[in-house]
């Protein structure tokens, strides 16, 4: 009988707001049932490990669910990879490395996040006014705004209407 793995991450999602303790989730296996989690900054350096266990046991594909802690993140707003994939034992000959069907979720660091407030803008709205809007809620700059919203391409350009993320910050 042949084995059919997989692995598919449903959280987090591409660009979701992680703060440094988060959950990564999911259906798949990997050997004896072992996810693998590896997070990485973007020169491709491991920020943490962790593994989490499929609900399908060593020879079904099931759930699984794990919190990953980020022990010396990086600055407010950086870009990191997640990595998810079928445990490779570490046999020369055994598959891929880091593991069977590797998936990678980019998502955005904030090491203290609590949440984020959802910023509608209005009609005059800039992104200095809007920080100043929040400053009761959390204290976050322009530029941690802009990285917490992946579609600005330009910082001095938001549309009337546009949903933005806030972080708010502990």
């Amino acid at each position: 009988m042949g084995v059919i793995t997989d692995v598919r991450v449903r959280q987090p999602a591409k660009d979701d707001l992680v703060g440094r303790r988060f959950l990564v989730a999911g259906v798949g296996n990997g050997f004896e049932g072992t996810i693998g989690i590896r997070v990485l900054d973007g020169r491709g350096r491991v920020l943490a490990e962790d593994s989490a266990q499929s609900t399908g046991g060593m020879a079904a594909v099931g759930e699984f669910s794990t919190r990953v802690t980020v022990s010396s993140p990086p600055r407010d707003g950086t870009r990191l990879t997640v990595q998810v994939f079928g445990d490779n034992p570490g046999l020369p000959d055994e598959g891929p490395s880091p593991g069977f069907n590797l998936r990678e979720v980019e998502v955005i660091m904030f090491a203290d996040l609590q949440g984020w407030l959802l910023y509608r803008v209005e009609r005059g709205d800039t992104l200095t006014a809007i920080v100043r809007k929040v400053r009761d809620f959390t204290r976050t700059t322009v530029a941690q705004v802009v990285a917490a919203n992946p579609r600005i391409t330009d910082p001095d350009v938001i549309g009337v209407g546009q949903r933005l993320r806030i972080p708010v910050k502990g």
